[in-house]
C-alpha cells in the first residue's frame, strides 16, 4: 500500500520525508521489521520502542511512527510524529489489513470471569448453526477447526487486524473474541467493529493495573459504548446492573440475562450435579431445557450469556440448545483426570478471589471426601488477592498446599507468606515451592474420595521464573503421578 493512503485519519503532528512511498508491512518490535516496513515506536510497560529506532531502520524501515522526535532525523526514512503511537498502530493496521471485522460478525466478550466458556458456547452454538466461525481468546487462535496459540488473551491491535483478514479471506461469517480490560486500555481493540458485547461480570482482579474497581470498570464499559448492534449484559452482577442501567440511559440496546433479577433471558428449575448441570432456558423465543457437561452454577451464567447472544443473531431455540449441549469440557476449565476409584483431580484456571468461591462451591457441592487444593499466585502482580485468595482456600479445602505460579523475578517465598497471611493458624496447609512436586505429593498422599484441585494454570503450558519460561504441563504431571500411585498400590496402569 501506499504509505500516503495509510497515513489518512491518522492525526499526525508533524511529518519529516515523503509520503509518496510503497509500504509492505508494519511492526512494533524492530526484530520483526524487514525492508519497505512501517516501525511504531511505543513505550510499552517495561520497554520503550523509541530505544530500538536504530534497529529497525538497519533491518530496512523506511518509516517510523513516533511520539517523541529522534535525536537525528534518519536520512531518506519518513518520520511521522502522533501523540499516541498505540492508536496510532491501531489505525495503520486496520488500514494495512482493509479493515477486515467489518466483513462479518465481531462479537467481544468481556468480564473477570467466564470469557474463555462464554466465548467457546457461543461458538459452539455459531457452529451448529452452520455459520462459518473464529474464535480469538485466551487459549488461542481458532479459525473453523483450524487452531493456533497466541500470547495474549487479546493479541495487539496489529496481530488482531491479521488474524481478522485470515478469517475474511477464507469466508468467516462471525467472530467471537475474548476482551481483556488491558487490550481496552492500551487500545489493541479501537478500530475492531464490534456488533455485540457480552458482560460476565466484574469482581476483584488486575489492581496493581487498574488501581481501584471503578477504574476498571470504566475500562470495561468502554466496549459497550462502541457495538453497532446490541449488548447482553449479567444484571445479576452489581456492575452488570450499572452497566445496564447506563446504557439504557444512553438509549443503546441491551439484552438482560441472569437467575435471580428479572431477566431477558433468564434460567430456572437449575440443577448442578457432579457430571454438569440442568436447567429451564427461558426467553423471549420461548422456553426449553438444557441439559450441559459444564458444571456450577457459573457455567449456567455462562450459557445464558452464549444463549442470549445467538437468540438476538437469530439463531433458534433448538440450535441454542444443540451447541450448548455440544460442548463436554473446555482446556483447563473444570478438567477433570480421574486417579483411580473415587479420587478426581481436577484442573482450572481460577486464579481469582471470585473464581475461587465458584469453582469451590461447586466442587462442595458433590466432594464426598477430603477437597485438596495446590494453588500459588503469580508474581508482579496483584499482590491485594493474595490473602483473600488463601482465607477462602482454608475456608473451603481440607488441605491447602501452597506453590509457585508464574513468580516471574518475584521471590516465591514472599509470595507465600501475603497468600498465608488470610489462612488461620488452625487451617491446614502445607508449603511445597516446586509446583510439580506439589502436585505429585498432593496425588500420592491423596485417600479415597478426595478431589484434589490444581488451580491458576489451567490450558498454560509453560511456567514463568525469573525471566524464562519453561515447558510445565500439568496434565502430564498428572498422570505422570497418577502412574506412580498406580505402581504403589499395584494395579496396573
Amino acid at each position: 500500500m501506499r504509505l500516503a493512503d495509510l497515513v489518512i485519519g491518522l492525526e499526525a503532528i508533524k511529518i519529516h520525508g515523503r509520503l509518496n512511498r510503497d509500504i509492505k508491512g508494519i511492526s512494533y518490535n524492530s526484530k520483526h521489521t524487514e525492508k519497505d516496513y512501517i516501525f511504531v515506536a511505543i513505550e510499552g510497560l517495561k520497554h520503550d520502542g523509541h530505544q530500538y529506532i536504530d534497529d529497525a531502520l538497519s533491518r530496512g524501515a523506511s518509516t517510523l511512527v513516533v511520539s517523541k522526535d529522534p535525536d537525528i532525523l534518519p536520512d531518506g526514512a519518513t518520520v511521522i510524529r502522533v501523540a499516541d503511537t498505540r492508536l496510532a498502530l491501531s489505525r495503520l493496521s486496520a488500514s494495512y489489513y482493509g479493515s477486515p471485522s467489518k466483513s462479518f460478525d465481531l462479537i467481544g466478550v468481556t468480564g473477570t470471569n467466564g470469557k474463555t466458556t462464554t466465548a467457546y458456547l457461543v461458538k459452539s452454538i455459531l457452529e451448529s448453526s452452520h455459520i462459518r466461525t473464529g474464535l480469538i481468546g485466551s487459549l488461542g487462535l481458532y479459525i473453523d477447526d483450524h487452531f493456533e496459540s497466541t500470547s495474549h488473551t487479546t493479541p495487539e491491535s496489529l496481530e488482531l487486524q491479521q488474524m481478522f483478514r485470515r478469517m475474511a479471506d477464507v469466508g468467516v461469517k462471525a467472530c467471537v473474541m475474548e476482551v481483556s480490560s488491558h487490550s481496552i486500555e492500551l487500545e489493541r481493540i479501537n478500530d475492531c467493529d464490534f456488533d455485540t458485547g457480552i458482560f460476565t461480570n466484574l469482581t476483584h482482579e488486575h489492581l496493581d493495573f487498574h488501581k481501584t474497581m471503578e477504574h476498571y470498570y470504566e475500562v470495561k464499559r468502554k466496549l459497550f459504548f462502541s457495538t453497532k448492534r446490541t449488548n447482553i449484559v449479567n444484571i445479576d452482577d452489581q456492575f452488570g446492573r450499572r452497566l445496564a442501567n447506563e446504557l439504557l440511559e444512553a438509549k443503546r440496546p441491551i439484552i438482560s440475562y441472569g437467575i435471580y433479577n428479572k431477566a431477558d433471558v433468564h434460567a430456572r428449575d437449575i440443577l448442578i450435579k457432579d457430571g454438569g448441570s440442568s436447567f429451564t432456558l427461558v426467553s423471549p423465543a420461548g422456553t426449553i431445557e438444557i441439559t450441559s457437561a459444564l458444571p456450577g452454577k457459573y457455567n449456567v451464567y455462562n450459557s445464558l450469556a452464549a444463549a442470549a447472544c445467538c437468540l438476538e443473531l437469530g439463531i433458534g431455540l433448538e440450535t441454542v440448545r444443540q451447541g450448548l449441549e455440544a460442548v463436554k469440557g473446555i482446556p483447563g476449565r473444570f478438567e477433570r483426570i480421574n486417579i483411580r476409584d473415587n479420587i478426581n483431580v481436577i484442573i482450572d484456571y481460577a486464579h481469582t478471589p471470585d473464581g475461587f468461591v465458584q469453582l469451590l462451591e461447586t466442587v462442595k457441592s458433590f466432594a464426598r471426601g477430603r477437597i485438596i487444593i495446590v494453588f500459588g499466585c503469580v508474581g508482579e502482580r496483584d499482590r491485594s488477592k493474595r490473602s483473600v485468595m488463601g482465607r477462602i482456600a482454608a475456608e473451603y479445602c481440607d488441605l491447602s498446599i501452597l506453590t509457585t505460579d508464574n513468580c516471574r523475578l518475584e521471590d516465591p517465598g514472599d509470595i507465600i507468606e501475603e497468600i498465608k497471611q488470610g489462612i488461620p493458624h488452625t487451617a491446614n496447609n502445607i508449603e511445597i515451592l516446586d509446583r510439580a512436586e506439589a502436585i505429585r505429593y498432593a496425588i500420592l498422599n491423596s485417600r479415597e474420595n478426595d478431589t484434589i484441585l490444581i488451580t491458576g494454570k489451567g490450558h498454560e503450558h509453560r511456567q514463568i521464573i525469573n525471566e524464562e519460561a519453561f515447558y510445565f504441563n500439568e496434565t502430564e504431571i498428572v498422570e505422570q503421578a497418577r502412574d506412580e500411585l498406580l505402581k504403589m498400590v499395584g494395579m496396573t496402569v
